[in-house]
């Protein structure tokens, strides 16, 4: 079952409630936390069958709103939709759970109620970029804006494992976004980074790698720093716009190919648990991908 923040993102509850629903009639258990009122009336008027699904409603009045800070808004709101969904893992009675919310008080939600994995300081959000043959897992793309040397080191480890459990490759290549793809290149952190990364046996560190290695595939999992992972992420959703905007009849399926759309959202990697974070401006279809990304994510886990 996954567990769903119905308040979280810029067009809730609608559009998450129009995706929760698409995915229940394809057979994914969903368990909807919000206020319970709100969701019976939306129910009333669009979905009056809604009982013959796999939903279960837990009302929750209280709302994390996105401007408000992260670790002090999950522990003042215990009762939020946020944070009683992110229970439902912790509890075992949800395998997974997503929101569109607030990502900092998602992240801090899992990290302190399900809890970081041994030897993790940070979380990361991980997701898949395309490629010219597939996909690369990269990490971080927004949790942690300032990191140390060893976080870096933490998240190759993250993602080299993500990989091997959830796509089957042995020994991920592992490169750190830079400058120029020579040693020498990068910021002093890079650099800092780059020696600890070299050292550590127990990854496949090529080096560094610029975008146009991620996107050639030449590497599996790219590391770097929240603030870096997330221009880079951002600056491939504006590009997609942009020539969509040039080419809109010729390239009709560059936002399935390109965009965050794909799978819905980004994996928080190095928590007990499967949480999922989407993207702010999500609509019902993206919503619909990102249950259903977590749902075979939290199933496969479970292998």
């Amino acid at each position: 079952m996954i567990a769903i923040d119905i308040m979280g993102g810029d067009n809730a509850p609608v559009v998450v409630l129009q995706g929760a629903v698409a995915a229940a009639r394809k057979g994914v258990a969903v368990q909807l936390y919000g206020p319970e009122d709100l969701i019976l009336r939306w129910f009333a008027s669009h979905a009056v069958a809604w009982q013959e699904l796999p939903i279960t409603i837990v009302a929750s009045q209280e709302v994390i709103e996105m401007n408000e800070e992260p670790v002090f808004a999950v522990r003042k709101k215990p009762g939020a939709s946020l944070v009683k969904a992110v229970e439902s893992v912790a509890r075992g009675t949800c395998s997974a759970t997503l929101s569109a919310g607030n990502s900092g008080a998602m992240m801090a939600a899992s990290a302190l109620i399900i809890g970081r994995l041994p030897g993790v300081e940070r979380p990361a959000i991980a997701g898949y970029l395309p490629t010219s043959k597939g996909v690369v897992l990269a990490l971080d793309l927004g949790a942690n804006t300032e990191c140390r040397p060893q976080h870096f080191l933490q998240f190759a480890h993250l993602g080299s494992m993500h990989l091997r459990e959830a796509k089957g490759i042995e020994n991920p290549r592992v490169g750190l976004l830079s400058n120029g793809h020579e040693d020498n290149k990068g910021s002093v952190l890079g650099k800092e980074a780059f020696a600890l990364l070299k050292q550590d046996s127990g990854i496949n560190f090529i080096g560094n790698v610029e975008p146009c290695h991620i996107f050639a595939h030449d590497v599996d999992v790219v590391v770097c720093d929240g603030f870096s992972g997330n221009v880079l992420l951002k600056t491939m959703e504006a590009t997609t716009d942009l020539i969509k905007q040039w080419y809109p009849d010729i390239l009709s399926d560059l936002d399935d190919r390109l965009s965050h759309k794909q799978l819905g959202g980004a994996l928080l990697l190095g928590v007990k648990g499967t949480a999922i974070i989407c993207h702010g401006n999500a609509d019902a279809k993206t919503m619909e991908q990102a249950i259903m990304f977590a749902w075979d994510i939290s199933h496969h886990s479970a292998k």
